[in-house]
C-alpha cells in the first residue's frame, strides 16, 4: 500500500484535508475465504485523544471524541493519514467548536462515501465512558440468548510494517451454538495474519460463523492506541446502535 504508513512523514502546520487516505474495504474482504454476510453490518469507533483546534478569540480547544464510520462504507480511512490531519487542525481558526466538528464530519464523510459522526468527549468524561471487558457495556445482544467469550490477548500483525496489534475481544455467539474450542481456535488462527484491524475484526467473524453457523453472533475487537488513536470494529447479526464504549486498558 502506498502512502504515509510506513513513512516519516511531518505534521501539517496548515489544515490539510488531502492527505487524508482512503482505504478499500473490498480489497480486505476479497482476501477472507467464505466471508459473512455480516461483515458490512456494524460499524467502527475510532477513539481519538488528540483532537484541538483555535477559536477566534485565540482560546485553544483540546478535547476527545469518537468517531463513528459505518462497516458499510466503501472505504475506510488510514489511520496515520487521519492523525495526521487532526494534527493540521492545531492552528486552523475555526468559528466556533460546533464549525470544527461539522468540517471533521464533512471531509471523513467525503472521503469514505458514507455518514460519519464526531462524538465530542471531554477529557474528564473518559472515566464514565470507559469499561472493564466483562462489563455489560461492551455486550451488544440478548444477554440472556447468548453466551460472552472474552479474550486479552488477540494478535494480529500489521499489513505494512509487519509489527503486532494487539486488542481485547468480546464475542457474543446464541446460546444454543456456543462451543469455545471453536472460537478459540479461531482466534489463534489469526495470529500471525496480517491484516487492518477491521478487517481481521471481519476475518474472525466469518471464521465463527462458518465453524458454528450460530443464530446470533456478535465480534468486537477493542484494538490497543497508537499515535493518539484507537480502533474498535464492532460486527453484528443485527444492525445494533453504534455505541463508544471504550476499555480502560486502551
Amino acid at each position: 500500500m502506498a502512502g504515509v504508513l510506513g513513512q516519516t512523514v511531518a505534521a501539517p502546520n496548515d489544515y490539510a484535508p488531502h492527505v487524508l487516505e482512503r482505504i478499500d474495504r473490498q480489497v480486505g474482504r476479497d482476501g477472507i475465504k467464505d466471508p459473512s454476510e455480516n461483515v458490512s453490518s456494524g460499524y467502527d469507533v475510532w477513539h481519538c485523544y488528540e483532537l484541538s483546534w483555535v477559536l477566534p478569540d485565540d482560546t485553544v480547544t483540546f478535547t476527545t471524541g469518537a468517531l463513528i464510520i459505518p462497516a458499510e462504507s466503501p472505504f475506510t480511512v488510514e489511520s496515520k493519514s487521519l492523525k495526521l490531519y487532526l494534527n493540521s487542525l492545531n492552528v486552523h481558526i475555526f468559528r466556533d467548536d460546533e464549525g470544527a466538528i461539522a468540517c471533521i464530519e464533512k471531509d471523513l464523510s467525503e472521503l469514505t462515501q458514507s455518514q460519519v459522526r464526531l462524538v465530542r468527549v471531554d477529557p474528564g468524561d473518559l472515566q464514565a465512558m470507559s469499561s472493564k471487558l466483562d462489563d455489560d457495556a461492551v455486550r451488544v445482544g440478548d444477554l440472556e440468548g447468548t453466551v460472552a467469550f472474552r479474550s486479552t490477548g488477540f494478535r494480529s500483525l500489521c499489513p505494512v510494517t509487519g509489527q503486532p496489534d494487539w486488542a481485547s475481544l468480546c464475542i457474543e455467539v446464541s446460546t444454543s451454538h456456543y462451543d469455545e474450542s471453536s472460537i478459540i481456535e479461531a482466534i489463534e488462527s489469526l495470529r500471525n495474519h496480517q491484516g487492518f484491524h477491521e478487517q481481521c475484526v471481519e476475518d474472525l467473524y466469518s471464521r465463527i460463523e462458518n465453524a458454528l453457523n450460530p443464530s446470533e453472533l456478535h465480534v468486537v475487537g477493542f484494538f490497543q492506541r497508537r499515535g493518539g488513536i484507537d480502533i474498535t470494529p464492532w460486527r453484528s447479526s443485527d444492525q445494533s446502535t453504534p455505541r463508544i464504549s471504550r476499555l480502560f486498558e486502551q
